[in-house]
């Protein structure tokens, strides 16, 4: 009698035993092993046993299960629509992720404070050679042209974060090719100024004062962080820029 109430039981179509202690706990149906999943009172690495298959086997790898899991139950919803935003950032977008945001915040706000700052420790520094010096009036045109890039870099990195604030495809590519090429500039000039300094003798050179030369330490600090920050933008867009939302038109 025993016999044929356990064959009863075991041919009910989708029974479920799960293992507890050595033990055979059940028999369960499907909803109610996906509830205790969902609900974490088990775990997809405990062992199962199907009536149907006849055999024990992880949660995990029971097809029936894989997909209910604890972390279907921690899903979050898609970001809100942008109707949703009572007030529209000026220098972000609510569909740009963070590092694209960092990205407009630097070209739109941060990039045009320090060429200000640029501009006006050049102002305060002036050149480190003296006016009577052979190869003064080469340290000024090359001073001049490095101000005058940094400057057209600045303008275009302002277009261009204002597209690509605006979700516009372009923006990110006028980004790219104004760091790559104001990069490329920025070293050729960097590599005439020193072989400038080579070939200048020392008597040339203006005696700086200890606030100058905080200014140059603190200038070299703020570019040095400036062009690791632009590094790191290129070769984020270069992976993640055909991943994001752009559109060839300007959309709010």
């Amino acid at each position: 009698m025993h016999e044929e109430s356990h064959k009863t039981i075991e041919s009910r179509p989708g029974q479920w035993w799960l293992a507890k202690n050595g033990e055979a706990e059940g028999p369960l149906s499907h909803q109610e092993i996906s509830d205790a999943l969902k609900s974490n009172r088990i775990k997809t690495a405990d062992y199962a046993y199907s009536s149907d298959q006849k055999e024990w086997k992880p949660l995990a790898a029971w097809s029936e299960f894989e997909s209910g899991t604890e972390e279907s139950v921690l899903q979050l919803p898609p970001a809100p629509p942008v109707e949703s935003y009572s007030i529209k950032p000026f220098f972000t977008h609510p569909r740009l992720p963070p590092m694209a945001n960092s990205i407009c915040i630097y070209t739109l706000l941060i990039s045009p404070w320090l060429w200000c700052f640029y501009f006006i420790s050049l102002l305060h520094t002036g050149t480190a050679l003296n006016e009577n010096a052979s190869l003064a009036g080469v340290e000024a045109l090359f001073l001049f042209v490095n101000l005058f890039v940094s400057l057209v870099a600045t303008v275009s990195l302002l277009i261009g974060g204002l597209r690509f604030r605006s979700l516009q495809r372009s923006g990110p590519t006028i980004i790219v090719y104004t760091i790559t090429a104001t990069l490329v500039i920025q070293v050729f000039l960097f590599l005439c100024m020193f072989a400038l300094a080579a070939f200048t003798e020392q008597s040339d050179f203006i005696q700086q004062t200890a606030a100058v030369e905080m200014i140059n330490y603190l200038s070299v600090i703020v570019g040095i962080c400036e062009l690791i920050f632009m590094i790191m933008v290129v070769l984020w867009f270069r992976r993640n820029a055909r991943y994001l939302q752009l559109f060839s038109w300007s959309r709010d």
